[in-house]
């Protein structure tokens, strides 16, 4: 175990300058994010002044764009390629910020800035996951994922906690100091990272991110039909966990227990996804994905007895089946799609999209019945069910993996391919 551990260390030492500053501002990326998108609908109603019901539809469209317009994502890195997309669309996130800080004083801009919030990460993530794959061989690209995943989900546990501070003092203090936390960052990205060479210039040795042509790119795609709608049940089944977990939690327990249950779902993301990531790779297919529903299905049962202990327990098991699950999907749709990473993940990300848009309309009616009944139990039930219904969808329709069978090897070979 500890000369595994130990040769993943010497294997990230060995890798280029460009891609150790990509990881770690990642983790700084999803810290400067997560300060501001919990309470982007909290902002818009309290600071900006907008109505409840404008506002939760502003934050519905910008979900959708956060996460369906990262499709975009591949025709602006073939424009622009991956440094300057991840350059520009943190240059229109700072922009955005800086906008929701005005909008304090002119609510109108509240539009324009939060459209510009949301694309940001639209485009950033799909290149941020596209220059990581391919910057690395096939056989470390299920560790580097991991813990680009966990640098994220790090991010995600600490930027809430941090923000809390803040907006309780002055909700534009919060933004303006995100918006100089994004310019700092979208300048370390521009000094540390270097440009990847084309598809094209393989032939002489660069790296490769090019892909087919558009109508290459939707036949491609048919090939991946199966990842694509296991990423949208996951994706579906994960939005009810993360945007009906904060009403669950302030109508039946104190929200601080949201807090806390988002951290035990961070820290065993950061925690677990990286060691485990060979063998979430190599493990079979058809049976994770079912394991990984099963484990969702237990964890929002569990939820649904209650009381506080029930609850981050429940969180426990949920968060185990996403640790298994979001990586190999991942991995799934980057082998099917291997020549054009960055359309691959851009197609993870508008599943992503669809699936959190259907939880939010499929939720908002089961949460405002049960609670309407005063049985907010019967809720976590619901998605409960549905969660066990996608694990015996998998079951049948999982088929096989497009994965070659991985034989163990000694990782301290790796070092040798990676650049």
């Amino acid at each position: 175990m500890m000369s595994a551990l130990s040769a993943k260390w010497h294997t990230f030492r060995g890798l280029s300058s460009s891609l150790k500053s990509l990881i770690v501002l990642s983790f700084v990326v999803a810290l400067g994010s997560y300060m501001v998108t919990p309470f982007i609908g909290v902002l818009m109603v309290q600071a900006v002044g907008l109505d409840v019901r404008l506002a939760g539809v502003l934050v519905a469209v910008a979900t959708f764009i956060q996460f369906g317009g990262s499709i975009l994502g591949g025709l602006v890195v073939d424009r622009l390629g991956l440094k300057r997309t991840m350059v520009g669309s943190l240059a229109v996130r700072t922009t955005g910020l800086l906008l929701l800080g005005l909008a304090v004083k002119v609510p109108w801009v509240a539009y324009p800035a939060v459209v510009l919030v949301a694309a940001g990460p639209a485009l950033y993530l799909p290149a941020n996951k596209a220059y990581i794959v391919t910057c690395v061989s096939d056989e470390l690209r299920p560790l580097f994922l991991g813990v680009s995943s966990a640098a994220l989900n790090a991010g995600m546990g600490l930027g809430p906690l941090l923000a809390a501070v803040l907006i309780d003092a002055d909700p534009v203090v919060l933004l303006l100091g995100a918006a100089a936390l994004f310019g700092l960052i979208t300048l370390a990205h521009q000094l540390t990272m270097q440009p990847l060479a084309r598809r094209r210039d393989a032939a002489r040795g660069g790296v490769t991110v090019d892909g087919p042509a558009p109508a290459g790119k939707l036949r491609t795609l048919r090939g991946a039909l199966r990842p694509v709608l296991f990423t949208a049940l996951a994706f579906y089944l994960y939005f009810f966990f993360q945007s009906f977990l904060g009403l669950y939690a302030a109508g039946v327990h104190n929200i601080q227990v949201l807090g806390w249950a988002m951290l035990v779902n961070c820290a065993m993301m950061v925690a677990l996804q990286p060691p485990l990531s060979g063998w979430i790779a190599r493990a079979d297919y058809r049976r994770l994905v079912a394991g990984s529903f099963a484990l969702m299905a237990a964890g929002t049962g569990v939820m649904s007895l209650g009381h506080t202990a029930a609850l981050l327990g429940g969180t426990v098991l949920f968060s185990l089946g996403e640790v298994f699950l979001f990586l190999r999907c991942d991995l799934e749709m980057v082998d099917r799609i291997p020549s054009n990473p960055t359309f691959a993940f851009g197609v993870q990300r508008l599943t992503a999209g669809v699936g959190g848009l259907l939880a939010g309309v499929v939720g908002g009616f089961l949460f405002a019945h049960y609670e309407s009944a005063h049985d907010l139990g019967m809720f976590w039930t619901a998605v409960a069910v549905q969660c066990a219904v996608a694990a015996a969808i998998a079951l049948v329709l999982g088929g096989r993996s497009r994965r070659a069978a991985v034989a163990p090897h000694d990782e301290q070979a790796d070092l040798e391919v990676v650049s």
